[in-house]
């Protein structure tokens, strides 16, 4: 059995700074609420793009599965790489493409090679307004995207695939796992 149920939805909370080590300390000070109860993180990753464009993935030991996990589909999903490309026919409902939209126009406006991001999935309980005012510490603007727990049990058979395991290789430069 996956770490994701179907009865379940979660959310995709991306943030995207101006520094190449703000998503590292914005994960920190996260992480720190988490332990008190304020978030419930299932899987987290800090990302950069590259000189080259291309996006390198770290994982923050939150993954079971395969390399970069759901987390590492996720962010090649939004950013219609190769990854979109491998998987599109059989996730039609990971994100509604008014959130998919959204997250890489974010992404792709303000993730440069000078900067981070992060992506927190994320479940019940959440404190918006303490994830607000935590990302608002970082100058960072948080885009959310609701994902449903059918299409996250999809993203798991599809997380074993090797066409989507090759095209996840291609996305990325790197997969580093903590």
């Amino acid at each position: 059995m996956g770490i994701y149920q179907s009865d379940e939805d979660y959310d995709l909370v991306i943030a995207v700074f101006d520094s190449r080590i703000k998503a590292d300390e914005f994960y920190e000070v996260v992480r720190s609420h988490e332990e008190r109860g304020s978030f419930a993180i299932k899987e987290a990753a800090t990302f950069t793009r590259e000189e080259n464009g291309k996006i390198r993935l770290n994982n923050r030991g939150y993954v079971a599965g395969w390399k970069g996990g759901t987390i590492g589909l996720g962010i090649g999903i939004i950013l219609g790489g190769p990854v979109g490309g491998a998987v599109v026919g059989g996730l039609a409902g990971f994100l509604r493409s008014k959130d998919r939209r959204e997250l890489r126009e974010k992404l792709d406006a303000d993730l440069d090679a000078t900067g981070s991001a992060i992506a927190l999935m994320l479940t019940d309980p959440v404190d918006w307004d303490l994830l607000k005012e935590v990302g608002g510490a970082f100058d960072a603007e948080l885009v959310h995207a609701e994902l449903r727990g059918e299409s996250m049990a999809r993203v798991e058979e599809l997380i074993d695939d090797e066409d989507v395991q090759e095209a996840v290789d291609e996305e990325f430069d790197e997969i580093v796992n903590d």
